[in-house]
């Protein structure tokens, strides 16, 4: 894996705050999700739908006018790369996360997110990236957190039967997304993370309209005050300054950061899930919490 260019110290500082933001965006996106998929009457593919249709037209209309006909893709190589993008990375991980969200809690779903940096790593070591005994133990420490946290392992020992469908539906959004973020850095760089962002969240939310018409018959659409306000919301914080900040900070955050940071949005899905929604966190989770983010500290940290 190649190492990126070292960026100015402007650029890395503007960098970590894109993914500052894009951070506690999608902490906060877990509990609302949950409140949408329990408390709600749309159907996850129409959940996801929205928010990327309703975030497009902000994405383009801030990138034409930053970027002019920058915004637009160069050749049938990148218009390819951005279809399969959106629809792995936008489509399969929105439609997965939610099904997850009809299933399980929001601190479990918000495991997503611990799982993405271990399997960023797992793909740059399928790439030919060198691999340590740091490495190999802070997926080992960071699987063990995610299983507290699961509740699939406690005080009495290792309980799979803990562990649901939506549980592995969470996982498998995780993936989705490592490849998004391992596979589209280097259009993400090359295009500018405004364009990047716009064009995958509008072809996500295209491919998803499909899925709807082909699998569902028809298109749901917010019915009630509280599905629009959870929509919107999902649509402009989550989905657009989430998204975009994460493809901006891939200018001057380094691969290993960027996943590493991942594991921060279960902690704050967790404290926003206490303090606003009333979810209870047992002592466990707490611990499996801490397990995840000192599992970070093994990881590597110096590559591209």
């Amino acid at each position: 894996m190649q190492t990126d260019a070292r960026p100015s110290r402007k650029d890395r500082a503007a960098a970590w705050l894109w993914a500052a933001a894009a951070v506690v965006c999608w902490g906060v996106m877990f509990p609302v999700g949950d409140l949408l998929m329990k408390e709600g009457s749309m159907p996850p593919a129409a959940v996801a739908t929205s928010r990327y249709l309703l975030a497009s037209p902000i994405l383009f209309a801030a990138g034409f006018a930053r970027h002019g006909r920058r915004m637009l893709p160069r050749g049938a190589r990148d218009w390819l790369a951005l279809a399969a993008l959106g629809l792995v990375g936008s489509a399969a991980m929105a439609l997965l996360l939610f099904r997850a969200q009809e299933l399980v809690p929001s601190v479990n779903a918000s495991l997503m997110e611990a799982y993405v940096p271990m399997q960023v790593l797992l793909l740059a070591m399928l790439g030919g990236a060198r691999t340590t005994w740091r490495h190999v133990a802070g997926i080992a420490l960071g699987f063990a957190g995610c299983l507290l946290v699961l509740r699939a392992l406690d005080g009495s020992g290792l309980r799979l039967g803990a562990l649901s469908r939506g549980d592995l539906f969470a996982f498998l959004s995780g993936a989705c997304w490592a490849v998004y973020t391992a596979w589209g850095r280097p259009l993400a760089r090359r295009l500018g993370g405004l364009p990047f962002t716009a064009w995958t969240v509008l072809l996500g939310g295209l491919w998803l309209l499909a899925w709807q018409f082909a699998a569902e018959g028809g298109v749901a659409v917010p019915r009630t005050g509280l599905e629009w306000r959870c929509v919107l919301f999902l649509a402009v914080f989550p989905t657009g300054v989430a998204f975009l900040g994460w493809n901006e900070a891939q200018k001057g955050v380094s691969l290993a950061h960027l996943s590493f940071l991942e594991y921060f949005p279960p902690l704050v899905a967790a404290v926003a899930g206490v303090l606003f929604f009333g979810e209870k966190i047992t002592a466990w989770q707490w611990l499996g919490i801490a397990v995840v983010i000192l599992s970070a500290r093994l990881l590597p940290r110096d590559a591209g």
